[in-house]
């Protein structure tokens, strides 16, 4: 049975009774195989732009293959167990498969190194799936909301210059800055006018709790 951590990702089948998965999320990326009980040996998952992996969490050997931006194999580490760290200089992305004695990995990665160089397009974004793209905002969210006040609190009480308007528009400009300047989620136009208005509210509420509990008293 299909995990459902990978049947939530894109795949395409490389030759017959093959199919690679894509890890572009955030999520996928981090996962990878880990945790997974078992996995079909006619699945694989794919990481593009990655040159080193662990298998810290897995619950089976698995086959790895290094390639290049190119799709052509580097390096070929078979039966790797769990608890290891494996790389390759040079590496443009891993290939990750269940650890089987069929000889498939090296062949088929020479066969077929188009549909690699598709899978490996660098104009591809990491983060494409609405799922990870909503857990990187929220997280990039909160972490902005939590540490927004403190760092214009002190830039406060250095210049002298503060009062509750322009604190608050300070707080709210500062964290989209760090949500969608650094994080950087992809999203289509309206998803992102809604989540500005959404943290600019959640932001702009803290901001003022922020200021006439913590700021005022202590600078008033």
């Amino acid at each position: 049975m299909l995990p459902r951590r990978l049947s939530r990702l894109s795949s395409f089948e490389l030759v017959p009774g093959l199919r690679v998965h894509l890890a572009h999320g955030w999520w996928a990326r981090t996962a990878g195989l880990a945790f997974l009980r078992a996995l079909p040996a006619d699945r694989a998952l794919l990481i593009p732009r990655c040159r080193s992996v662990h298998t810290f969490g897995m619950r089976f050997a698995l086959d790895v293959l290094f390639l290049d931006a190119g799709g052509t194999p580097l390096l070929l580490l078979e039966r790797v167990a769990p608890g290891q760290v494996a790389s390759c200089r040079g590496a443009a992305a891993v290939l990750e498969r269940p650890a089987c004695a069929d000889g498939i990995m090296p062949a088929m990665a020479n066969e077929q190194r188009n549909r690699f160089v598709v899978a490996l397009d660098p104009r591809q974004p990491i983060y494409r799936d609405s799922y990870n793209e909503y857990l990187v905002l929220v997280l990039s969210a909160g972490g902005a909301a939590a540490g927004t006040q403190v760092p214009l609190f002190i830039v406060m009480a250095i210049t002298g210059l503060w009062s509750v308007v322009p604190f608050v528009a300070a707080c709210v400009v500062f964290e989209l800055g760090v949500i969608f300047g650094l994080a950087r989620p992809q999203m289509d136009p309206r998803e992102r006018i809604g989540w500005v208005a959404l943290w600019s509210f959640a932001t702009a509420v803290m901001a003022v709790a922020f200021y006439y509990l913590v700021a005022e008293p202590t600078l008033g």
